[in-house]
């Protein structure tokens, strides 16, 4: 498992996302329907975690499930 994203990691990838929410509001204001804001968001944030993948909120995801998966099988 990696280590968690240092202070430089953490800023490139809030400026990333802020650059990715830029992107999707120039797209909305050129007459992009909301399906192809949100497919362009949510597509451009799957690469950003494959890029810079932010070990510590994946261990809470996986925590999360796995509770939700027992609490379910119960």
């Amino acid at each position: 498992m990696r280590p968690p994203l240092t202070k430089e990691q953490n800023l490139q990838r809030g400026i990333a996302l802020k650059g990715i929410a830029t992107a999707a509001q120039g797209l909305a204001d050129a007459g992009a329907d909301d399906l192809e804001v949100q497919t362009f968001a949510q597509g451009a944030q799957r690469e950003l975690a494959r890029e810079i993948t932010d070990t510590g909120r994946a261990g809470k995801a996986a925590k999360a499930a796995k509770a939700y998966k027992d609490s379910a099988t119960k």
